[in-house]
């Protein structure tokens, strides 16, 4: 389950039967104190006294390094150019376009399925017009009503939308415009689940009856090296 609310702050909360799973705003986390203060203490001074000892000797190190490297003859052999070389398992252009067909139309019908038992529920929408001059605050007003009819529109021919609660007034006296939202989306477990078996099923089903992603599959195969049976 998933609630909405935005108004003067926003508030998001995901639910999982009764288990808060995400929150915003999160919950302020409790400070632990530190019981061994004077163990830490004696540490740093310790690493505080060998510090200069450990400087000392990776300065000798790395001066014997470096007379090492002077010593060193260098080569003179030229470098070799690798040419890079096509990878004979690699898709072409046709079966990328027919893997991602075939993506899509399995895809398409499972996912309509699933947002359509998608439940929107205790949506309500609350907006104030603000402006002084009449002319323009009814254009305004005008101009909101369309937008919230076309999106709950949108809404409706997707997900399942029950009583939507949608109230639009004007203020001459501000010219300011608020807005305030709140929702409660559900879905169930084992709708979802189902969503990824069918889409599992369909994407298999497809991907067998193409031949195009049969002979790349083949020709993935035939290049794998075959391990001698002694």
């Amino acid at each position: 389950m998933i609630r909405f609310e935005y108004g003067s702050t926003l508030k998001l909360s995901i639910k999982y039967l009764f288990i808060t799973l995400y929150r915003i705003p999160a919950k302020p986390k409790k400070r632990r104190r530190s019981k061994k203060k004077k163990a830490t203490a004696e540490t740093l001074t310790e690493s505080a006294a060998e510090q200069p000892a450990q400087e000392q000797s990776e300065a000798e190190q790395s001066a014997e390094t470096a007379s090492a490297e002077e010593a060193a003859p260098v080569d003179s052999g030229e470098k070799k150019k690798e040419k890079k070389q096509k990878n004979p398992s690699a898709p072409t252009l046709p079966e990328i376009v027919e893997l991602v067909k075939v993506l899509v139309d399995s895809l398409c019908k499972p996912l309509r399925k699933l947002l359509r038992r998608i439940k929107i529920s205790e949506f309500d929408i609350k907006i104030v017009c603000g402006g002084s001059d009449a002319a323009k605050a009814a254009l305004k007003f005008g101009a909101v009503n369309i937008a919230v009819g076309n999106f709950l529109g949108f809404l409706d021919s997707f997900f399942t939308l029950k009583d939507p609660h949608v109230k639009i007034d004007v203020d001459f006296q501000s010219e300011e415009t608020t807005a305030e939202c709140s929702c409660t989306v559900k879905m169930c477990a084992m709708i979802f689940l189902m969503f990824v078996f069918t889409f599992l099923g369909r994407l298999i089903a497809r991907v067998f009856r193409s031949d195009r992603i049969k002979a790349y599959i083949g020709r993935i195969r035939s290049k794998k090296p075959k391990h001698k049976v002694n």
